[in-house]
């Protein structure tokens, strides 16, 4: 196979093709690691898991009304012991087969996965040691392993393995809140006692974020009207650098603090990545210029895309997975992008999405672990803790009173048994899904792929009323230049209007896809105002959803 990069082969259909060699190593990979096997993973021995991992693929047929009446209304705990033999009450096992199946071939509707058999069977080991990773006398050695997953991390990111630090926590939200404190206390260090609510200061993010970039900062007390810029984003939903940089320049000349600035890498709907190193390059440059006394700390919501760098030492020349042309182009397009994440300072790993990891676990990996010390509260604080002990994890420098090991073990065995190859097949598969999605829509003439040039496992797209004269290009490119008319402005609500219609009654037949409220943007006005286009969004973390599938949602996409 040529590794000679080609524009735009995303769109090629016949670069899509997925290879016999790619087919049998993804196969075995799913076999051996998603197959629910009870010959291989002893947990599902035990007596009814068979029935609820059966019952799960066909819940929408469980109408036991007797149950689901208990279920809503039940509210007392019974007297007695139970003399029960079964090792689940039905109740539970009612409502764990009603739960959302991510293993359902149709399941591509935001970033969520399914777990691998090995992740699961870590979190049984934590659930019964039960450790609590904040100190070290209640967790064991169940901390050495936290640490041993922070060092794989690291290795694969780019970080000094020495230096490196971080810790799991309760999913993405923290992770990203750890990294707006890190750059609080490092760039105000009286702000731990002081607290920061007359400070001359800006903290920075896309408007293409997580929500959980403002919802934080909210959290934190910040004045979202007067303490926050929120950098425009291009055509892709990339941070735009210019505007970056100008706000910055704009801060240091003011003697305005900047404590921290949030990137993301894989927006949630469209997969937009921000480019780290330029954001790195500016910081260094204007800090140098204004002889600052602190760097703004960057920190990356990695949530999604920090899988990506399973691939940062794959053999794009040999390419030994057999991964197809077009995939194989995007993720050699988005390399450099992905080794510019060890510019970062600090970022956040959700296993629970991209790793294939049980809710929850996440992990915020900080560049130099000696950052944790500007988050440490008085010592006094925490009197029941033996002192001696106290440096052997971040205690006094944690949110959490309690960090559950689940994270940890699930992620570990996860790491241990699909290694690089395993994790590397199952990314690729997604993101050959999604590049085939991609081009068979580009083959439609009413429909619009929005930001294919992001190469993600998620696809958005617009769809418009195939009697409609003009094509669907010039019409996306007129909804982009919205402000302009007042004519051009109905005709976004039009068709947003169609689209929402089709979308609506084709819901959950053959894929279950999303719409959401922003997949691109208009022109920004002088007063640096844009309007959101809505659309419709496939994410192809789902390791059963077959080419076959995606080629009748789209035959059936205009019926």
């Amino acid at each position: 196979m040529t590794t000679e990069i080609i524009e735009h082969v995303w769109s090629d259909l016949s670069a899509n093709t997925v290879s016999d060699t790619f087919n049998s190593k993804y196969s075995q990979v799913v076999k051996r690691f998603f197959g629910r096997d009870k010959a291989l993973w002893p947990t599902y021995q035990i007596a009814g898991l068979d029935s609820l991992i059966e019952n799960r693929r066909h819940s929408a047929e469980l109408n036991d009304e007797h149950m689901m009446e208990t279920l809503l209304n039940y509210s007392e705990i019974p007297a007695h012991c139970s003399d029960s033999n079964e090792p689940f009450d039905p109740i539970a096992m009612f409502a764990a087969q009603k739960t959302k199946n991510w293993e359902d071939p149709k399941a591509v509707e935001n970033v969520i996965s399914t777990p691998s058999d090995p992740a699961i069977h870590g979190a049984i080991l934590a659930t019964i040691a039960n450790p609590n990773l904040v100190y070290s006398e209640y967790s064991g050695k169940a901390t050495e392993l936290e640490r041993l997953v922070v060092r794989q991390i690291a290795n694969l990111a780019g970080y000094d393995v020495e230096n490196a630090s971080g810790i799991f926590t309760q999913g993405g939200t923290f992770c990203n809140l750890y990294g707006y404190l890190l750059g609080l206390r490092k760039a105000l260090p009286g702000s731990c006692v002081q607290g920061f609510a007359n400070q001359s200061m800006m903290m920075m993010n896309s408007q293409a974020g997580h929500y959980s970039n403002m919802t934080n900062l909210s959290l934190l007390g910040i004045n979202i009207n007067d303490q926050v810029l929120r950098i425009h984003i291009d055509e892709n939903n990339q941070m735009d650098i210019d505007h970056a940089e100008q706000q910055m320049e704009t801060c240091f000349k003011q003697g305005i603090v900047i404590p921290t600035i949030l990137l993301t890498f894989g927006t949630t709907d469209t997969f937009a990545i921000d480019d780290v190193k330029a954001v790195y390059d500016i910081r260094e440059r204007l800090c140098a210029q204004y002889k600052t006394s602190y760097k703004p700390h960057i920190h990356v919501d990695a949530a999604i895309g920090w899988a990506l760098i399973f691939f940062n030492n794959y053999d794009f020349t040999t390419n030994p997975l057999g991964i197809n042309a077009a995939t194989l182009d995007g993720l050699m397009a988005l390399n450099g992008k992905v080794k510019a994440l060890k510019y970062a300072d600090s970022f956040t790993v959700d296993f629970q999405k991209w790793g294939y990891v049980p809710y929850t676990s996440s992990l915020i990996m900080v560049k130099n672990g000696k950052d944790f010390e500007s988050l440490k509260h008085d010592p006094s604080y925490f009197s029941y803790f033996e002192p001696a002990m106290q440096d052997d994890t971040h205690l006094q420098s944690t949110i959490e009173c309690s960090r559950s090991g689940v994270g940890v073990f699930s992620a570990f065995s996860a790491l241990q048994y699909m290694g690089l190859e395993g994790y590397q097949a199952v990314i690729a598969n997604g993101l050959q899904n999604a590049n085939y999605l991609r081009a068979l829509l580009e083959q439609k003439p009413n429909c619009v792929v929005v930001s294919p040039e992001n190469h993600g496992p998620s696809v958005t797209f617009r769809l418009y009323d195939a009697k409609c004269k003009a094509e669907a290009t010039e019409m996306f490119r007129r909804e982009r230049d919205a402000f302009t008319s007042e004519k051009d402005m109905e005709n976004v609500v039009h068709a947003a209007a169609f689209h929402r219609q089709n979308f609506q009654a084709r819901k959950g037949q053959v894929l279950n896809t999303n719409w959401i409220d922003s997949i691109a943007r208009t022109a920004y006005n002088a007063n640096g105002q844009c309007l959101y286009l809505p659309g419709e969004k496939a994410v192809f973390l789902n390791p059963f959803t077959s080419r076959q599938r995606i080629e009748e949602f789209v035959a059936n996409i205009d019926q």
